[in-house]
């Protein structure tokens, strides 16, 4: 499985994307700023706009009633206003023309400066002309009748739709400005939502694979040991600490698993080395005077029939001792003298001892890899005692001209010693955790030496398996912590 990042690591993301989301606020924040900016700017510039187009439109009216002032009413000032409601007329043209800055406010602008030039080609030639309002007196209905009817009264109106016009663009323009800060308003403010939204939603994902689900399956794991189930698995998930935290909890499980078997193991045997001698010293006692009498009675003049039976009583007599000396030296502690010893040399002793079985049978040894050397640190009478069990039982399991097959190798730190017999296999498969000898069909055997290996070999810290040889028959294998011949030679 893909590991997820270290804590360590996981908080760098954590402080990244809380850099990140401040970062985003910030630039949503000045981007806000600076769209309030331009609003205001925006807003003051339509403001003004606004206020000079109703400045000229008051101008325009003034000029025209000036006009009015002047033919009708012959006032003498009239053409001083008229000439200064001109110039201020002018000069909020020129004004609204640098405030303007859209291109339909430049044509509206034109429209009225166009509109405004061709009325004041006509008011102008008005207001030069001298009144005769006063001297006249029919002048005003003349004029009334007549110029009433001249075309700048109509160039005025158009200077007034020419200045509406500009009036409602302006206005239009301000509306368009608020809309479009309402919508850069709820875009500003969406961003930096939706950016801790998702680092949110990101950082809680990343929070249940890394931390949440791996922590639920240690105290899951934790709460199974408690129970006695060390066979349980925590998954190796998680962030790397998290990961080296369940590898060593599985191995600290393994450990206690193993270290409980030993102690029920130990337990178990150290229970039956308390009894067995009790039990043992009851039965040699009566074994004893049973072999006593049996010796008694199978004497001169007895039939060969119960003579016979004499010796069988004997003979299993002295079976059952051989069987209560196997029990008791297998159950009694072991203290280990151990030194450096060429593994092949062990074997030879062993295989000596049982010679006189092996030539009975007409059994002949092979060994492959003995010019080798195979050091090892040994107990050497308990290791011989332990190998020439298994020679045995291979010797019995193998049929008369048969053959045992030796052989030594080296593996990765360990020299594994192999027994190849040709007998018709075991009939049940040994195991180190298990005290019961198993069954057997020897008639002068205990049925101990398996198990006497199992325990020699752990106390040597190697291993023993069992297994179908090629060709049929039993493959035992030892394995041992090999020693290097330097450390012999020194």
């Amino acid at each position: 499985m893909v590991r997820i990042y270290s804590l360590k690591g996981l908080l760098l993301g954590h402080d990244l994307a809380f850099l990140v989301l401040i970062i985003v606020t910030g630039a949503m924040g000045w981007v806000g700023v600076d769209l309030r900016q331009q609003a205001a700017e925006e807003s003051l510039r339509l403001s003004t706009l606004i206020n000079l187009v109703q400045e000229t439109r008051g101008d325009v009216y003034r000029q025209m009633t000036e006009v009015f002032d002047h033919h009708f009413l012959a006032d003498p000032r009239a053409i001083t206003r008229y000439r200064t409601s001109g110039v201020a007329i002018a000069a909020n043209l020129a004004r609204i023309e640098d405030v303007a800055r859209q291109p339909a406010e430049h044509a509206a602008i034109e429209g009225l400066r166009l509109a405004y030039t061709q009325v004041r080609q006509q008011t102008d030639d008005i207001m030069t002309t001298p009144s005769t309002a006063l001297r006249e007196p029919d002048h005003l209905t003349v004029f009334f009748t007549a110029d009433l009817q001249m075309s700048w009264l109509d160039d005025y109106e158009k200077v007034f739709a020419a200045n509406d016009d500009l009036l409602t663009i302006a206005q239009q323009a301000e509306q368009n400005r608020v809309s479009t800060l309402a919508r850069n308003a709820g875009l500003v403010l969406l961003i930096p939502i939706a950016t801790a939204a998702a680092l949110l939603l990101v950082a809680r994902g990343f929070m249940q694979r890394a931390f949440v689900r791996p922590v639920n399956a240690l105290l899951e794991g934790v709460s199974a040991y408690g129970k006695g189930r060390l066979d349980h698995q925590v998954p190796e998930i998680g962030a790397a600490e998290l990961v080296t935290l369940e590898r060593a909890i599985n191995r600290m499980a393994q450990d206690l698993g193993a270290s409980r078997e030993a102690l029920v193991r130990s337990e178990k045997q150290a229970a039956l080395g308390s009894l067995v001698p009790v039990v043992a010293h009851n039965i040699r006692n009566p074994l004893a005077s049973i072999r006593a009498m049996a010796q008694l009675y199978d004497g001169p003049g007895i039939s060969s029939d119960i003579s016979g039976a004499m010796r069988d009583i004997c003979g299993t007599v002295d079976r059952l001792e051989r069987w209560l000396s196997s029990l008791l030296s297998y159950l009694n502690p072991l203290r280990l003298a151990r030194v450096d010893v060429r593994i092949a040399e062990v074997v030879d002793q062993a295989a000596l001892l049982l010679a006189p079985r092996l030539d009975a049978k007409r059994i002949w040894l092979s060994r492959r890899g003995w010019d080798e050397e195979y050091y090892c640190l040994l107990d050497v009478h308990l290791m011989e005692q332990a190998i020439y069990g298994l020679l045995t039982n291979a010797a019995e399991a193998s049929p008369e001209g048969g053959r045992l097959a030796l052989s030594l190798r080296r593996v990765v730190g360990e020299v594994v010693l192999t027994i190849a017999d040709q007998g018709p296999g075991m009939p049940f498969r040994p195991s180190p955790d298990d005290l019961n000898p198993g069954p057997t069909t020897k008639s002068f055997g205990s049925g101990l030496g398996i198990p006497f290996a199992f325990k020699v070999c752990d106390l040597h810290h190697g291993r023993i398996e069992f297994g179908v040889a090629a060709g049929g028959g039993t493959e035992v294998t030892i394995s041992l912590p090999i020693v290097q011949p330097a450390r012999s030679a020194a």
